[in-house]
């Protein structure tokens, strides 16, 4: 009590904050297989040339001081844009450590999604009786505070797709929302309308990744250590 009034005074033990957290990182609709993941347990030692090594250490260090710059960043609407031309490279695993170390460090919500996912979604409102509408998914969308868009450029190129697309893009890009990208060729080479290309570029620092799959790599690795775990 303050005077005549009633003051809420956050918990000591931190189970308001741990709720908040628990609610944001379920919002964000991770895959179960990045959960738990950030920049800093990022590995670079499964690539298998120096140059490889090389340029994803770069990545992880442009990640990182993202991450630790992101109040400041933010103001901007600047997000990131990781392409490699081979699947696997680990682009989406280190886009959503971003996401995860964001809502962690500074419970600013996030949202994962490929780009099929979104479009579904488009598609889904369409039939909805009463349901959400489309133009109220693309409003909820544009607002979401930082989001991340994978495999941006594995869509066909249809009006309707390009245009809802734009549309998203657009409205973001207005509220200076941020947007980290995932995608197998680089940002001019996507194969979509210009007014799109020319958002992206606007939107986002293009950061490459090798062109080399890791995921083959990691599994035998985690096969060999289950494996040891299961003998004894």
């Amino acid at each position: 009590m303050r005077g005549n009034y009633e003051v809420a005074v956050p918990c000591k033990c931190g189970i308001r904050e741990k709720q908040i957290l628990e609610s944001k990182l379920s919002f964000a609709t991770i895959p179960k297989e990045f959960k738990g993941h950030t920049v800093e347990n990022f590995r670079t030692d499964c690539y298998s040339s120096p140059e490889a090594a090389e340029l994803a250490e770069m990545a992880k260090a442009i990640a990182g001081n993202y991450v630790i710059q992101f109040k400041e960043i933010q103001e901007t609407g600047k997000g990131l844009y990781f392409y490699s031309a081979v699947k696997g490279s680990g682009k989406t695993r280190l886009a959503v450590s971003i996401a995860n170390d964001i809502i962690c460090k500074y419970f600013v919500s996030a949202k994962f999604a490929t780009t099929l996912q979104i479009l579904d979604e488009i598609k889904s409102s369409w039939k909805a009786n009463g349901g959400e509408t489309e133009q109220k998914l693309i409003q909820d969308i544009i607002r979401v505070p930082v989001l991340v868009i994978d495999d941006i450029g594995v869509e066909q190129s249809k009006g309707w797709i390009e245009e809802r697309f734009y549309n998203i893009l657009n409205g973001r890009m207005i509220q200076k929302k941020i947007t980290i990208f995932t995608s197998n060729c680089a940002i001019e080479d996507l194969g979509l309308d210009d007014r799109i290309v020319n958002r992206i570029q606007k939107m986002a620092l293009p950061v490459s990744f090798p062109n080399e799959s890791v995921r083959a790599t990691l599994a035998r690795q985690e096969n060999s250590e289950l494996l040891a775990r299961l003998l004894g």
